[in-house]
């Protein structure tokens, strides 16, 4: 009686996990790229006033001023999170130093 009782238990168990995983939508990422000037609005708010325009180079890059000075360097995955509304999942580097955001 009691390995019927247990066996009933674990198919409900089993048929209960297997209805919560069919019911799940996949959510999908999507990448987004950003470029010199939207990546300068997080080295604005951010890093510093001083600073207007970003780069990706490893870490953000921040200039400003007259000459293009370096005011800071800021996160990739701070500046993706920064410049979106969506969960962010990683930060990499494109293309002539964009920032490239996958988010879901």
């Amino acid at each position: 009686m009691l390995r019927r009782v247990l066996a009933l238990t674990g198919g409900a168990v089993l048929a209960c996990a297997a209805a919560l995983a069919s019911t799940s939508p996949a959510q999908a990422s999507t990448n987004v790229t950003f470029g010199p000037t939207s990546i300068g609005e997080y080295c604005h708010a951010q890093v510093s006033s001083f600073a207007w325009i970003g780069f990706d180079r490893g870490s953000i890059q921040c200039y400003g001023g007259n000459g293009n000075q370096y005011a800071g360097s800021g996160s990739p995955y701070q500046a993706c999170d920064y410049l979106t509304t969506g969960v962010v999942l990683s930060a990499s580097r494109g293309a002539y130093d964009s920032l490239v955001c996958e988010i879901q």
